[in-house]
């Protein structure tokens, strides 16, 4: 992975985004969606036990152990707020939570997810276009409105209907939405400036108020995929 030039600080947020090669396709079917979903997952931890493949191997339950005992632990690199898959692209807001954690989990997702697309597809080389974006947030509001970007993508990019928005699977959405504890994204800072998970959602869907703020947050969001 090509080297920043400009170090990612500890304790702050950031909108982290990059996509395929050539704007080429890096999710394929579903079973690709959720190995780099599985990816964000294992390697938001410092140091994971064991490859991912072998941690695949494990029962249910085993897997479910580890996790549980790497979280209680907080040997986390980043803490992961929202995201969002897309055919050729990836969004995720997260945090920084030790000195170079971005990059080093940026670096073994990319690593490992490409190792298994290339096998999966039969392509080599190469998946992801060069170094990963990144942009800080600075104000909850910022925090805010770029979580409503990254939620309501696959809208906006014409790859679902409205109303199918709450339930596309490769999001964080969902999760936000449930009242279930979520499986590894913190929602609480995001969710605590609402006062009901249906307030979070008359916000990501009022499209006037998006058309009114977005031009306020083209700096947080870089170029389109």
């Amino acid at each position: 992975m090509p080297v920043r030039k400009l170090p990612l600080v500890t304790g702050e947020l950031y909108h982290i985004f990059n996509r395929g090669v050539a704007r080429a396709p890096i999710y394929s079917v579903k079973t690709t969606y959720r190995r780099f979903v599985t990816c964000i997952n294992y390697y938001r931890f410092q140091d994971p036990p064991m490859r991912l493949s072998y941690f695949l191997g494990l029962s249910k339950d085993e897997q479910q152990t580890i996790l549980s005992r790497y979280s209680q632990e907080e040997s986390v690199l980043v803490t992961i707020y929202c995201y969002c898959l897309m055919q050729n692209h990836f969004h995720i807001l997260l945090k920084q939570e030790l000195d170079t954690g971005i990059t080093r989990f940026m670096r073994k997702v990319g690593d490992s997810y490409t190792r298994y697309f290339n096998t999966k597809t039969g392509r080599s080389g190469p998946l992801l276009e060069g170094v990963f974006k990144a942009v800080r947030m600075e104000t909850d509001e910022q925090m805010r409105h770029l979580a409503r970007y990254i939620h309501i993508n696959p809208y906006v990019g014409h790859v679902i209907d409205r109303d199918e928005l709450t339930s596309y699977p490769w999001s964080s959405l969902p999760e936000y939405l449930s009242p279930r504890e979520p499986v590894f994204i913190n929602k609480n800072a995001i969710l605590a400036q609402f006062s009901s998970t249906e307030k979070y959602l008359k916000f990501l869907l009022d499209e006037a108020d998006y058309k009114r703020t977005q031009q306020n947050i083209q700096h947080l969001i870089l170029e389109e995929p």
